[in-house]
């Protein structure tokens, strides 16, 4: 579950001078990352294309595995019918399914699970078990992961609003009376009637669990499955972002922005051989979202 904010109104409302500033302050805040993001991604693409060209990951490190479809697809089939049973008994102890708590309990649950199995499939695929998966090889060396980390972080925090604005201006002017729908997420939490505790438990699956559930997923499994079928870092880094922007096919004006988004991650675990900078990353850009959205409110 990855966030995205979308700052859309009906031309009609109106907005106290107070909220108008702070709104205003935002909106030059996201201004400036932008900027930064896209003086940081020029600088790179400079960078490697200037001769002597070469490949960024040509030196990554490797993650020896044994990694098949069926293990993939095992992981898929265990989250969806642990979310499938989750919601079915939720739904038998609250007497409603569609409720926000139930959702809650049953996405995060799944989400619980499907680290579990990640982490299964992992132990029995990967050299040197569930630590060389999630954390990187011992014999890689140290990295500058946490440079590597931060740069990719502002680069995803200030560019992909910007490729979900243009995605939104695209849409309207095919559709000008498309109606967007913000994430579940955001909607739950714009439900003033919900007490707090269910209001803390949304934004720790927000920023916690998901992140590491679908890193897990995507780049741990999907990635390293793709990368060993063709053989190509960057066609797997490509394939993978689009099939994670692609599971949020709900929110058609989110997903190029989310295949970028992926695509980052997906090239910060390359880079480092680890799970932990794509899981900072993801968690970073959530943590943005709901803030932004709080300070909208």
């Amino acid at each position: 579950m990855a966030l995205v904010f979308l700052l859309q109104s009906d031309g009609a409302a109106t907005v106290s001078g107070e909220s108008s500033q702070a709104q205003a302050i935002l909106t030059t805040i996201d201004q400036a990352l932008c900027g930064l993001a896209l003086v940081l991604a020029a600088c790179a693409a400079v960078y490697w294309a200037v001769p002597p060209r070469r490949d960024p990951l040509e030196d990554a490190p490797l993650r020896p595995n044994r990694l098949r479809e069926d293990m993939v697809l095992l992981a898929v089939f265990g989250y969806l019918i642990a979310a499938a049973i989750l919601q079915w008994l939720v739904g038998l102890m609250t007497g409603e399914e569609e409720n926000i708590l139930s959702m809650m309990l049953a996405g995060s649950g799944a989400q619980l699970v499907g680290i579990g199995i990640c982490l299964v499939v992992a132990a029995r695929t990967f050299d040197g078990g569930i630590k060389s998966y999630w954390a990187g090889r011992e014999d890689s060396g140290k990295r500058p992961w946490i440079s590597t980390t931060a740069i990719l972080t502002l680069v995803a925090i200030g560019l992909c609003p910007l490729v979900r604005d243009l995605t939104v201006a695209v849409i309207l002017l095919i559709a000008p009376d498309h109606q967007f729908d913000a994430h579940p997420t955001i909607q739950a939490l714009h439900d003033a009637a919900q007490p707090f505790g269910i209001h803390a438990a949304l934004w720790l699956g927000a920023f916690a669990v998901a992140p590491v559930a679908e890193e897990f997923f995507f780049r741990g499994l999907v990635q390293t499955l793709f990368t060993n079928l063709l053989r190509s870092r960057w066609l797997a880094i490509w394939l993978s972002a689009t099939a994670f922007g692609a599971v949020h096919f709900t929110q058609p004006h989110a997903v190029p922005a989310l295949i970028v988004l992926g695509i980052l991650m997906g090239y910060a675990y390359e880079r480092s051989g680890s799970l932990i900078p794509p899981i900072l990353i993801h968690a970073a850009f959530n943590l943005k979202t709901l803030t932004w959205d709080a300070l909208y409110g």
